[in-house]
């Protein structure tokens, strides 16, 4: 039998520039890590990979990529916010001879303008179009694209290829359980990509990923992982002897059953990350995001989640047509009446191929700036009622008030207080226990800010009165250190911020179209 011969790929995620708060970089830091996690796509793509290729996964976060050694081909997986960096890395790489294809969200839809830097582009999923771009590939037949119409089934994966990544330079692991969504925001790219039927992977084939993972700690990346109620208490069911901690993405509508929040808190979960997206019901008129009008009242349905000791990650986007200012304020004080203090605030942007994009391409209100401020904290189009830098001004004090000690100290008394956040979280090292607990004394014990001093005191106080799981109660001070690290970052650079803005800053949309 004849041998085939070996090639080298490398499969790349590109360095992003501007980071933005919720990414949780400095937290990372703190345990030790470079980030958080990495992509699924880079260990999924590479599991489909055939075994004569010798594959190296590099994620720029975490790593620096050996720009001299030069392999058969490159893979590089693309985001409105890398892709500046990726077009560099791909524009080196050919130029030395290596076949250069492109993946992800930006490539699938701005496929054009990123053939002027690849060979080929994989559009969408990659199972079954990675491994036809690789036989074409051997063959040097290549083609520009591969796509396809059909959304393939997604009853069974082979586990990503942990195996290829520094695992100990990231804190969790991503696991994806399904995919699709019903719904069709006009902001989000999901159903664009994955199209608007759910597709459910068998409990038992992602319960053996799970075991295989080299991390406890999950993270699932489904964008509604509790959207099937019956597929997800089966799930939870499954899991909860793992001795996980997990967390996820959900709708607001996971409130309405107690059961499944019950049997979420009881297999590990701590903490979901929820698109509230706008408080304006106009706004999400705009946007198309009905199925939160028709959702449990917020503030009851965020009262039940907390309850069952799980956090919320709450997410807000301000920037619609119907919004002003004053939205930062409704959202403020509508997470201080809440208690939730994570709070993940974004800038309306328009990726490529969502309907956002191709509204305001058509009107001309695509802003004239680099597509990597697209990380949420730069304004990126033409808005109705606010010039730019008006919103990136008051954006930039939402946050700095969000993650002020002083209401995270406010937020904690009312949110910890009940002794609901009294269950106890994944296991850590003897090492990690005593690096984290030196960071919490030097920074909340050895301070002269008294914020810092009485929110720590208030922390201590319910671990000792048994109200609050010691882990519990650490992260949640780690927690907000964190943000607040990330948001000085970013005030470091505001001279420079604000200068860029100003560079593409114009009248609100509403204002210059009156005028003309």
């Amino acid at each position: 039998m004849k041998t085939k011969k070996k090639y080298t790929l490398y499969l790349i995620s590109p360095h992003q520039k501007y980071i933005n708060y919720p990414a949780h970089v400095e937290l990372a830091k703190m345990f030790g890590k470079k980030r958080l996690m990495i992509p699924l796509a880079l260990p999924t793509v590479a599991r489909l990979t055939p075994d004569h290729y010798d594959i190296s996964i590099f994620d720029e976060d975490i790593e620096n990529l050996p720009l001299n050694k030069i392999p058969d081909i490159v893979g590089i997986t693309t985001l409105a916010a890398t892709i500046t960096r990726a077009y560099e890395l791909a524009d080196h790489y050919r130029s030395k001879g290596a076949i250069v294809v492109f993946g992800g969200p930006y490539a699938s839809f701005m496929t054009d303008e990123a053939l002027h830097h690849a060979d080929s582009i994989v559009v969408g999923e990659a199972e079954g179009l990675w491994e036809e771009c690789l036989k074409d590939f051997e063959n040097d037949e290549i083609k520009p694209v591969y796509r396809t119409d059909e959304c393939r089934p997604y009853k069974t994966q082979k586990p990503p290829r942990w195996d290829l990544i520094k695992t100990r330079k990231i804190f969790q692991v991503a696991v994806q359980a399904s995919r699709g969504c019903p719904f069709n925001c006009d902001f989000c790219l999901v159903s664009k990509m994955f199209g608007r039927k759910m597709r459910y992977r068998e409990i038992e084939n992602v319960v053996e990923e799970i075991k295989a993972a080299p991390s406890k700690y999950i993270f699932f990346v489904d964008d509604n992982l509790t959207i099937n109620k019956k597929y997800a208490k089966e799930l939870m069911k499954a899991i909860k002897p793992l001795g996980i901690s997990w967390g996820c993405m959900c709708s607001i509508d996971v409130a309405t059953d107690d059961e499944l929040l019950s049997l979420m808190a009881e297999s590990g979960c701590f903490n979901i990350l929820i698109g509230f997206e706008s408080l304006n019901p106009a706004s999400l008129d705009e946007t198309n995001k009905l199925h939160n009008k028709a959702a449990t009242i917020y503030e009851p349905a965020i009262h039940k989640i907390h309850s069952h000791g799980i956090h919320i990650n709450a997410s807000f986007v301000v920037g619609f047509d119907n919004d002003t200012l004053q939205e930062f304020d409704n959202i403020f004080d509508f997470s201080m009446r809440t208690n939730m203090p994570s709070v993940n605030l974004h800038l309306l942007a328009a990726p490529p191929g969502s309907e956002i994009y191709k509204r305001y391409q058509l009107e001309g209100r695509l802003a004239d700036c680099n597509p990597e401020l697209g990380s949420g904290h730069f304004p990126t189009l033409h808005y109705m009622n606010m010039s730019q830098i008006e919103l990136f001004d008051q954006y930039m004090e939402t946050i700095r008030r969000l993650y002020s000690f002083e209401t995270a100290r406010i937020k904690a008394e009312k949110l910890f207080s009940g002794g609901a956040f009294i269950r106890k979280g994944g296991e850590i090292t003897v090492y990690l226990k005593a690096r984290l607990s030196w960071i919490i004394f030097k920074e909340f014990v050895l301070t002269t800010d008294p914020e810092r001093r009485k929110l720590f005191r208030f922390i201590f106080s319910l671990i000792r009165s048994k109200k609050i799981a010691i882990d519990k109660g650490f992260s949640y001070l780690l927690l907000m250190l964190s943000c607040q690290r990330q948001i000085a970052q970013h005030q470091k650079h505001i001279v420079e911020y604000r200068k860029m803005v100003m560079e593409y800053n114009s009248e609100p949309w509403k204002a210059r179209r009156n005028a003309s």
